[in-house]
């Protein structure tokens, strides 16, 4: 197991336990479904971080959308 953020939808800034070796989970809203996908990023000034992110989410906006959550 191991602890990620979760990056965009109606998770953003939720922190989660995802199994390892696990790469998608998703969730059910009433918009609809939500499939996120595991990306690590380096973060200026934090390092690498393992995010759960929607899959339709460009890097630059998880990026931008992690390095808030870290402030």
């Amino acid at each position: 197991m191991a602890i990620v953020l979760y990056v965009g939808g109606s998770k953003d800034g939720d922190k989660g336990v995802v199994p390892l070796g696990f790469s998608k989970s998703q969730a059910d809203t009433a918009q609809g479904p939500e499939i996120y996908t595991e990306r690590f990023m380096e973060l200026q000034g934090i390092g690498r971080v393992r995010v759960m992110a929607l899959e339709t989410m460009l890097d630059d906006a998880v990026r931008q959308r992690t390095a808030q959550h870290y402030r």
